[in-house]
């Protein structure tokens, strides 16, 4: 049988070695490994890429293709109705409020319809001063709530409470004494035989003892930016000589015997020269004008 003559050539050729298997497979391993290594290297080395800050993009609406009513929207007030002043909060004030436990002394008051007009001249501690309403009374947490002509009403740790004008014994409120707005004077009958012996006695009383007439005429201390504008005069205990010398409530005392009252320091001189007279003329401002209200003793 003749051979093939394309066999000896098959033959002839020898098949590939594993030994150069694996030296290909090395150099293929070792070409990606660099390749990996040269990306790494680039990305510790190579500059960070800057990024563009993001903007939100405008988008034109136009009112007339919206079907929203921004007006209702507006009107429902969903966060609120904004409010420059407040309304205040009324108070009930308990006119009827127990007598204070605390060392107070209520030395003078001037009761008004209006708040912001009324005010008190307290002492406590030795300590003198004028508060209106809501004040803290200095040395305590008090607060002023009322005035009245006998009295004020103030809070006490939440609890009304009330003060008494000094000499005043407490009691319940009248019609005249609860109302802050009327400040009644009564007109003195002095032609009666009992009242005319009634102011007789207090004369004679006041002639004995000269400070007594504070009980029936009741001066408080009237301040203005730190400077003393008088004093304000009201009725004491009993206001029958209050009334017959021609004096009202609330009237304010400016001289004595025509020495200014607006110096604290000619008072100490005025009032030990009171002590020994029978008779002096005090001068009152009522209304804005002056008034000279002459009172004997004798």
């Amino acid at each position: 049988m003749q051979v093939p003559t394309w066999l000896p050539s098959m033959t002839a050729k020898r098949p590939i070695s594993q030994r150069a298997l694996t030296r290909l497979l090395t150099w293929i391993l070792v070409v990606i490994l660099a390749w990996i290594s040269g990306r790494i290297m680039w990305m510790l080395l190579a500059p960070p890429a800057s990024v563009a800050p993001w903007q939100a993009k405008s988008v034109n609406v136009s009112a007339s293709t919206s079907n929203v009513n921004v007006g209702n929207l507006l009107s429902m007030n969903l966060f609120g109705k904004y409010s420059a002043q407040p309304k205040p909060v009324a108070t009930t004030v308990k006119k009827d409020a127990p007598e204070t436990r605390l060392n107070l002394k209520l030395v003078g008051v001037l009761a008004s319809p209006k708040p912001t007009s009324a005010f008190a001249v307290i002492t406590n501690n030795g300590k003198q001063n004028t508060y209106g309403i809501n004040e803290v009374v200095d040395g305590t947490r008090v607060t002023l709530k009322a005035v009245y002509n006998d009295r004020v009403i103030i809070s006490n740790g939440g609890r009304d409470e009330t003060v008494m004008l000094e000499g005043l014994k407490f009691s319940k409120p009248t019609n005249s004494s609860s109302s802050a707005s009327k400040s009644p004077v009564r007109a003195a009958s002095t032609g009666a035989a009992g009242d005319a012996e009634k102011l007789a006695e207090i004369k004679k009383k006041i002639l004995a003892q000269p400070q007594s007439l504070f009980s029936y005429i009741r001066l408080s201390q009237v301040k203005k930016d730190g400077e003393v504008q008088g004093y304000r005069v009201n009725p004491g205990k009993d206001r029958i000589l209050f009334d017959a010398v021609g004096l009202k409530a609330n009237d304010l005392a400016v001289g004595i015997n025509g020495n200014s009252l607006t110096d604290p320091s000619v008072m100490a001189k005025l009032w030990a020269e009171l002590s020994s007279a029978t008779d002096f003329t005090l001068t009152v401002e009522r209304d804005g004008q002056v008034h000279d209200i002459h009172i004997e003793l004798q």
